[in-house]
């Protein structure tokens, strides 16, 4: 303030005023210097005068500016020599689709290599199932998710579309996943049993699980397989919730329900708690609290007398 009052500080005058020690005075000439806010007049530097804050911020943003130019212009460059070799990689692709309508993709890396390359080709729509929890493990899980580049432009294709799993809704890893995705614009939706793992591209090139095996997937090209996929989604689709991004507890409960409906239904088809855990996308200990609930409210003492009420009970006609 008395600098600016002044126009032309002497220092020592202005110690004497404010009533500062010689310490106290050159800490703060020194930090206004540092910011740019004083600047000596000429050379000598007992004088100074004060620089409005708007230039001295442009002083001391011009190197960065020039750092970004630079930069930029880098960025450029780089994307122009690579650009070259594009052509090459679409026409490689194009002769891939031809030769190889099945492809067998070995290890959780090569996996997501293949999945990101697609997905940053540019599709113009997406169709993808996800499974709830470590379902084969982090690794085969993190393999299977699209990447971040791609999801922040989903609010651009054509459609996006994701089916989860009823019991995502209460994991904490996948509700996160979800929200990214409903705010790049994309749809997502939650059924009850769930299919294997799958991505579609453009209706053109799809991804599946090579059967039985969590470290291998089938990139297919073949235009019927693809087309029964996308028919086998579309219907699951049309059958799914809307995913809120806020559990009401009157959603809850009717999700609680239908899951619960769904181990009822793989309980009469002989399914152990195991194998239905692994296809709801519970914990095999949830699955079990589960069941036991299931249980008690038909009031059955085994399993065999379990599938007996359960046909008895009319549950899987309702369903």
């Amino acid at each position: 303030m008395l600098a600016i009052r002044c126009q032309i500080l002497d220092v020592e005058q202005s110690a004497e005023e404010l009533g500062w020690d010689h310490a106290r005075m050159t800490q703060a000439v020194g930090l206004l210097m540092e910011g740019g806010l004083l600047r000596p007049l000429a050379d000598d530097h007992g004088t100074l005068v004060p620089v409005a804050p708007r230039a001295a911020a442009s002083r001391r943003l011009a190197p960065l500016h020039t750092q970004i130019a630079q930069m930029e212009r880098r960025s450029e460059q780089i994307r122009a020599e690579l650009a070259v070799f594009q052509e090459v990689h679409e026409r490689a692709l194009r002769e891939t689709d031809l030769a190889e309508p099945l492809q067998t993709i070995t290890g959780a890396e090569a996996i997501a290599a293949q999945i990101a390359a697609a997905a940053e080709a540019g599709p113009s729509e997406i169709l993808a199932v996800c499974l709830a929890g470590s379902r084969g493990g982090a690794a085969h899980r993190r393999a299977w998710e699209l990447p971040e580049s791609t999801l922040g432009g989903l609010g651009g294709l054509g459609g996006a579309r994701f089916l989860y799993q009823h019991v995502s809704r209460f994991d904490s890893l996948a509700r996160k996943r979800v929200e990214r995705i409903l705010a790049a614009g994309g749809e997502v939706r939650t059924v009850g049993d769930s299919f294997e793992r799958m991505i579609v591209f453009d209706r053109e090139l799809a991804f599946v699980p090579a059967a039985g095996d969590g470290d291998s997937a089938v990139a297919i090209r073949q235009p019927a397989i693809v087309n029964f996929l996308v028919t086998v989604f579309e219907r699951a689709w049309v059958s799914a919730r809307p995913f809120e991004t806020q559990n009401r507890s009157a959603d809850v409960s009717e999700v609680v329900s239908s899951v619960r409906m769904s181990i009822i239904q793989l309980l009469a088809e002989g399914e152990t708690d195991v194998a239905i855990a692994r296809r709801i996308g519970l914990s095999v200990r949830t699955c079990r609290a589960h069941v036991a609930k299931i249980y008690e409210g038909l009031g059955a003492r085994s399993r065999c007398q379990l599938g007996v009420l359960i046909a008895q009970s009319g549950l899987l006609d309702e369903g």
